[in-house]
Formats: C-alpha cells, sequence, structure tokens
C-alpha cells in the first residue's frame, strides 16, 4: 500500500512539473492539456453533430481550441504512423513530433493545428497564441489498444446497465453464471 502511494504521488508530482510557468492544466478524458492561466474557459462540452468532447479557451484574440472524438474508427496512432501527412478541412498537415507526441501540424495566418491520436481517440488542436508544446506537455501519446472486446467486461455492464442497479458489477458475475458466461 505504501509503495502504490508513493507511485501515484511521483506521478502526480511530474504531471505537475511538466506544466510550463503561467499555465493551468484542464483533463479531457484523463489526457491533460496546459492552457495558459490567464485564458478563459468559454464553452464545452458534447458536439452532437461531430460526436466530439470540446473545450474553448480565449483571452482575446487569442485561443486554445481542444477536440476529442473518442473511440475514432477511422484513424488509430498505429495507422496514422504510416502517413507523411494528414488532410483536415483541405488543410495538408505534416508528420512531425512534438512534446514526443506523434502527430500531424500546420500553422497558417497564425493558427496552429495539431492533430494526434492517443490509442483509438482522435486530438484536434486548433492554437493561437502559446506553443503547442506547452498545451500537450503533460500528455503520453498511449499505443493503440481496441475499445471494444468480445469479453463482457464491468465496462460493458456498467454501460448495458447505467444507474439501473446500484450493484451492477455484481449483478454481471450473477447474469454470467446464468447464461454460462465464461470468465
Amino acid at each position: 500500500m505504501i509503495l502504490l502511494s508513493s507511485v501515484i504521488i511521483m506521478d502526480s508530482i511530474s504531471a505537475e512539473e511538466n506544466v510550463p510557468k503561467g499555465f493551468e492544466t484542464y483533463y479531457m478524458r484523463g489526457y491533460g492539456f496546459n492552457v495558459p492561466s490567464s485564458y478563459k474557459l468559454i464553452n464545452e462540452g458534447w458536439d452532437e453533430i461531430n460526436h466530439l468532447n470540446y473545450m474553448n479557451f480565449q483571452k482575446g484574440k487569442n485561443y486554445v481550441n481542444i477536440s476529442l472524438e473518442r473511440h475514432s474508427t477511422s484513424f488509430n496512432k498505429n495507422i496514422m504512423d504510416g502517413f507523411a501527412y494528414f488532410k483536415l478541412n483541405d488543410l495538408k498537415l505534416h508528420k512531425t513530433s512534438i512534446s514526443g507526441i506523434t502527430g500531424f501540424y500546420n500553422k497558417r495566418n497564425k493558427v496552429k493545428t495539431f492533430v494526434f491520436a492517443s490509442e483509438d481517440d482522435m486530438i484536434y488542436l486548433h492554437i493561437r497564441g502559446p506553443r503547442v508544446s506547452h498545451v500537450v506537455s503533460s500528455i503520453t501519446q498511449r499505443d493503440y489498444k481496441p475499445y471494444h472486446s468480445n469479453e463482457y467486461d464491468f465496462d460493458d455492464d456498467a454501460y448495458y446497465e447505467s444507474d439501473a442497479y446500484d450493484d451492477s458489477f455484481d449483478d454481471s458475475f450473477d447474469d454470467a453464471s446464468y447464461y454460462n458466461y465464461r470468465w
């Protein structure tokens, strides 16, 4: 127990050390994005049309817009590694690595666009003002792992039974034995 606590504390300290001075970290689906402390969060939420989580920050004409497509079926880190460039809304993005993250980058009219995948999530950054390396310095890019599997697991149980039972995890074991699932 003491060792586990030390690891958690060390991990959070190292993440805090990666935050540039004058920046605050905001989290979306476990990814830590650094935004200048002087920027104001204007809106955040879920875009039903494009199926994206988003957070938009602004100060004057400068901004940091973050969009995240969860469980993208078209791209993941392994597939994107094979591309030399990526096209987004007729904007040609060239493959590069920023703060240890491999993705696709372009700068046009002072707006920096950086697109990358981590596991099977696609992340889109549009930044005017701060450096991309400062915004993503708290993120560790992860290799692709398929989100869905053939197993009946806790995530599936929580998804299908969401709030139907307080003890849905226990019920899943009962359901498994009833339907003869193999664990």
